[in-house]
């Protein structure tokens, strides 16, 4: 019977513990802070974007071809890799959410 009663309170403290760790889990980063740590470099018309080809943040004309696919379409495309962009867009730190911010935030400053 003792036994018992030190297995319910180990299973109650792992319990505990897992619901303290899962709030300790950071929240994700916005588009904007993705962008700026993990896609700038590429899509902001710089060095990288030059020889990527990747379409430059804000610039209306390299995205008017990629609207099209939608925001689902190119979290798709970017999870997948294209081109020269490596899968998840090169961030393998990054979540899903993440780069789906991300390519809200790189749309929505290209319309």
């Amino acid at each position: 019977m003792r036994y018992l009663g030190l297995l319910h309170l180990t299973v109650l403290a792992i319990i505990f513990q897992s619901a303290a760790w899962a709030q300790d889990a950071p929240a994700p980063r916005t588009g904007a802070a993705v962008y700026e740590a993990d896609c700038a470099n590429c899509h902001g018309g710089g060095f990288g974007g030059f020889f990527t080809g990747a379409p430059k943040t804000g610039d209306r004309e390299d995205w008017s071809s990629l609207m099209s696919k939608g925001v689902d379409g190119l979290t798709a495309t970017t999870l997948a890799g294209i081109g020269k962009m490596d899968p998840r867009g090169g961030c393998a730190l990054c979540t899903d959410v993440e780069i789906r911010a991300a390519v809200e935030y790189m749309l929505q400053a290209s319309q």
